[in-house]
């Protein structure tokens, strides 16, 4: 990218970029820097210390299939997780190329292409303006996005916009009319052409005035000729790239990608592009040992130092280590904060930066530096391959009321898997009942909320998914021989969201657990990954609408507990002692109700245990006799 030098009279747009970046917070974020990990952390008194290096596990190959998942990635955002599912990816697959400068239509896309006016519509979606910022903010700060950017042209956005407009249009729960779309596009440049790290990554250049100037010529476009069809918002957005770069040297590439962002941003929360590296083939950093192509933070194999970590202000919060990984090796501990990698500084930094920064190939090592309570530590990490189970924290609780507790992080590819092999170690340790926690899970895959679900439930509806096409309507039942007959205890919070939902529904709307926490997030939507013929990458659309066993719409709505604790303090609890969710959740186990329900349950019953107002925990009222059969 070339450079511009300023008028010494003209005030510089670069101003706008030493305002703070806003931040897109993501919390949770495990990062798949597994490397062959070589962990060093020197102690205040000794130095370093070095543990030997750890062969790594067998890489699993991915497929070209889509995934269908029930989580976000910008949950800790306040946006819930999402229902993934993955569409079969086309064979003619073709990586980002680089076109000449020329953007000509290719030759196979000069045919107009319409949407066929029998497709519903629907209004467009309502994004809270600080949100818009953050997410354009996060866009430009995403390295996969910026990688993808240094190597397009006008010709592959072309390419993408039509194949993107063509799957909206197929697809989408509720697609909206090309002026529709078109008009938020135009929004969405204007609101970016505000945002500094657009700017930046667009190479913008100029003064104040050309930027307002900019502005109002974007405005003026909107309305003016109302696109009726994908070539003809394409024409918009070109003319739209061809004015920005003729006023403020932007480029054209970045204009169009934003044109295309704000498209799906105008259609929901969750519909989004996410693109590969370039010169990586969708998968090739995050193997699966299923071959299924899934979104970041799913995969159970990944390359990396095995930690979790959520923003903080100087840096990222440790939460966590992955048990094989080699910042577990090193001594690394949740709370500490990790402030420098290498030579750089994170202050201010996005999790996706750090994240970039710290993640690289197998057999590689990083520096990085901690702060623990004011103290600063070194660590030399080796990245290699871990296997991070979505299954944690097992244990008695109550040795003598026999609760077993299981935390479950997200819905995986094994979760089932790794959740009843979990409950068999407790279960011949002699737990009697079971306490599942799912406070702050995001969600995950579908077909593993179902099977989590049908470990438990001998009989009925887990979930039913509402769309356009026939693939999109489904009904899932509990189907599997035999399930666990455990009295079960499930915890949720506001950001229990999607999978986690669903199952908490599934157990509450069959009668065969209660329900303790809080309102859990109310997402309700299903997203699918379509692999994309254009581009390295996938398009995450939204398909459908899922539905709690009753019936109920869970969007907008979520699960009400049958119990409500309101003192909540997991962030600030010593360990599950002084959890007072966990030690309510005990005293439910102990009230006979989850016992009743699990034998009602197992002989085909059902107890009428709802009630229109949730309980508060203190009143434990005892169930009602009615049966439905």
């Amino acid at each position: 990218m070339s450079t511009t030098t300023h008028n010494s009279n003209t005030k510089s747009l670069w101003s706008l970029f030493s305002v703070s970046a806003l931040l897109l917070i993501l919390g949770g974020l495990t990062l798949g820097f597994a490397q062959e990990s070589q962990l060093v952390l020197p102690t205040a008194q000794d130095g370093f210390h070095h543990t030997s290096p750890v062969s790594p596990a067998p890489l699993y190959q991915t497929s070209n299939q889509l995934v269908i998942e029930l989580r976000d990635e910008n949950h800790r955002t306040e946006e819930p997780p999402e229902l993934t599912q993955v569409a079969v990816r086309p064979e003619a697959f073709q990586a980002n190329r680089v076109a000449p400068a020329n953007y000509d239509l290719p030759s196979n896309l000069n045919a107009p292409y319409q949407m066929p006016a029998a497709f519903p519509t629907g209004a467009p979606a309502e994004l809270n303006p600080e949100k818009q910022q953050l997410r354009i903010s996060a866009r430009y700060q995403d390295p996969k996005m910026l990688s993808f950017l240094a190597s397009t042209s006008m010709q592959q956005m072309a390419s993408l916009y039509l194949e993107a407009s063509r799957t909206i249009d197929s697809r989408h729960v509720a697609p909206t009319s090309y002026e529709d779309r078109t008009d938020a596009a135009l929004e969405g440049l204007i609101r970016a052409l505000q945002n500094p790290e657009f700017l930046k990554a667009a190479g913008a250049r100029g003064s104040d005035a050309n930027l307002q100037s900019a502005i109002a010529s974007i405005e003026e476009m909107l309305g003016a000729q109302p696109a009726r069809s994908a070539q003809e918002s394409l024409g918009v957005m070109q003319f739209a790239a061809d004015t920005l770069n003729r006023q403020l040297g932007v480029r054209r590439e970045v204009a169009a990608l934003e044109f295309m962002n704000a498209v799906l941003d105008s259609l929901d929360k969750y519909s989004s592009f996410m693109p590969e590296r370039v010169g990586q083939s969708p998968g090739a950093s995050n193997e699966m040992h299923d071959s299924a192509h899934t979104t970041a933070g799913l995969e159970e194999r990944i390359v990396g130092v095995g930690i979790e970590m959520k923003k903080h202000d100087n840096g990222a919060l440790i939460m966590g280590t992955v048990e094989g990984g080699s910042a577990a090796e090193a001594g690394i501990k949740r709370g500490d904060i990790l402030v420098k990698i290498g030579n750089q500084p994170l202050t201010g930094m996005s999790l996706n930066q750090i994240a970039d920064l710290v993640s690289g190939p197998a057999r590689t090592t990083v520096q990085i530096q901690i702060d623990r309570a004011g103290q600063r530590y070194n660590a030399t990490l080796e990245r290699r391959q871990v296997y991070v189970s979505s299954v944690g924290g097992a244990a008695l609780v109550d040795s003598n009321k026999k609760v077993g507790y299981v935390k479950l992080k997200q819905f995986s590819e094994s979760s089932a898997e790794d959740l009843e092999k979990t409950m068999w170690k407790l279960y011949n340790g002699g737990m009697d009942s079971l306490v599942l926690d799912l406070r702050g899970n995001p969600g995950g895959l579908l077909t593993e909320a179902v099977q989590v679900s049908d470990l438990f439930l001998p009989a009925g509806v887990i979930v039913s998914t509402k769309g356009r096409t026939a693939s999109d309507n489904t009904t899932e039942t509990a189907k599997r021989a035999k399930t666990w007959s455990l009295p079960l205890v499930v915890l949720v919070d506001e950001n229990s969201a999607s999978a986690s939902e669903i199952f908490a529904a599934a157990i509450q709307d069959n009668g065969r657990g209660v329900v303790v926490g809080r309102n859990t997030y109310g997402k309700g939507t299903v997203q699918t990954h379509f692999p994309l013929n254009t581009a390295s990458g996938v398009l995450k659309l939204t398909t459908a609408k899922f539905y709690a066993p009753s019936g109920r719409e869970m969007a907008g709505v979520g699960v009400a507990p049958d119990y409500t604790v309101s003192n909540a303090n997991e962030d600030t609890a010593q360990g599950l002692a002084d959890d007072v969710d966990v030690q309510a959740a005990i005293e439910v186990c102990a009230s006979n109700l989850p016992s009743q329900l699990a034998k009602a349950a197992g002989q085909g019953q059902k107890l009428n245990t709802r009630v229109n107002t949730p309980r508060v925990f203190e009143e434990l009222p005892a169930p009602s006799d009615a049966i439905e059969r």
